[in-house]
C-alpha cells in the first residue's frame, strides 16, 4: 500500500491534466491518492473529480482542519483492472 499526494495549481493546465493520468495509472487497488489544493480553488475541482471516476477510482472531497485547503482522496474501485 502507497499513498501518493499531489499538490494542485491554480489554474489546472493541459499538463497538470496530463500529470494526474500519468499519476493515476501506477496507483494501484490498495493505493491512496491525495491531491491537495487551496480552498479558494475547490470549485475547479470538478474535472479532476470527472478524471479519477472515469479511471475507475472513487473519491472523497475532504476540508483542512485550518479551512485553507480542500483535498480530494482517491482509491481505486474494488475489481476495477487499471493500467
Amino acid at each position: 500500500m502507497s499513498d501518493h499526494y499531489v499538490n494542485y495549481e491554480r489554474q489546472p493546465t493541459v499538463n497538470a491534466h496530463e500529470k494526474l493520468i500519468d499519476i493515476i495509472k501506477d496507483i494501484g487497488p490498495e493505493d491512496e491518492l491525495v491531491i491537495t489544493m487551496d480552498a479558494f480553488d475547490a470549485d475547479q475541482s470538478g474535472y479532476i473529480f470527472d478524471v479519477l471516476e472515469e479511471h475507475g477510482f472513487e473519491v472523497l472531497p475532504k476540508g483542512s482542519n485550518e479551512g485553507n485547503q480542500y483535498h480530494i482522496v482517491a482509491h481505486r474501485k474494488k475489481g476495477h483492472k487499471h493500467s
